[in-house]
């Protein structure tokens, strides 16, 4: 059943492999790739940041979803979680935000009825039992993420991010969450081995990477998508890709 949000109205659409995303009013766009909002959410964010390479090797996990949306980027991280038999973290924590609280109440009652989220002021608790006295530490920030992030990171609330689910509204749609400015906030906020994926191949998302210290890497799409890209604090991009880029008049993004 579709339903309407403070950002105008959404539309719950079915995709390939038969799991939900939904349509954006506001945005007029879908949260996910309809070849399969489930799959590519495994594919581009989860695989996309080793996420079960990073609990294997029993670190810190910290996870950044940008857009908490219908919630598949947290419901991806437990199922996997909760497939890998011996879990020794000390520390992790999934943390996202959201611009319609409509929506994200939606998202939480449809795919998380088990969790009981806690409200203070503007942020949503809970902690998920993963295994025998392991919990996900879970913080959905309502509002404006190019606001709340950044307190929360001056405040000291956020941990240090080891993994970023680059998953905003596209650049057209959403500009605000890809710009030089946004990517520098990232930065600041990430552990120095962070990974960062996202679904997006644009050439300018690409130079605004690199503009802000980010080293890029060309990866193969979901689906029908031909290319995405991953991103890192170390190591370098392929000469290739670098001087493929320069050769673009594309220009990164900025804040206006």
């Amino acid at each position: 059943m579709d339903f309407k949000g403070k950002l105008g109205n959404y539309k719950i659409i079915e995709t390939e492999d038969n799991t939900l995303t939904v349509y954006s009013e506001y945005f007029d766009e879908a949260c996910h790739n309809l070849s399969g909002a489930y799959n590519e959410t495994l594919y581009n964010y989860i695989s996309g940041c080793f996420i079960p390479e990073q609990i294997a090797q029993n670190k810190n996990v910290h996870v950044l979803d940008v857009g908490f949306g219908i919630g598949l980027g947290l419901k991806a991280l437990i199922a996997t979680a909760k497939e890998i038999p011996s879990i020794n973290l000390k520390d992790f924590s999934y943390t996202s935000m959201e611009l319609d609280e409509d929506l994200f109440l939606w998202s939480a009652q449809t795919n998380f009825p088990e969790l009981n989220f806690t409200k203070y002021e503007n942020t949503y608790q809970t902690r998920v039992s993963i295994a025998p006295e392991l919990y996900l530490s879970v913080t959905v920030y309502i509002g404006d993420g190019r606001k709340t992030l950044p307190h929360a990171y001056k405040m000291g609330k956020l941990p240090m991010m080891t993994a970023i689910f680059q998953d905003a509204f596209s650049p057209k749609k959403n500009p605000t969450l890809w710009t030089v400015e946004w990517f520098e906030d990232l930065k600041k906020m990430s552990h120095p081995e962070v990974y960062l994926s996202t679904y997006s191949s644009s050439v300018s998302i690409r130079k605004t990477l690199l503009a802000t210290g980010w080293q890029i890497e060309n990866a193969k799409g979901f689906g029908q998508k031909k290319t995405m890209t991953k991103a890192r604090l170390i190591g370098t991009t392929d000469p290739l890709l670098s001087a493929e880029l320069s050769r673009s008049k594309a220009l990164e993004l900025r804040d206006i």
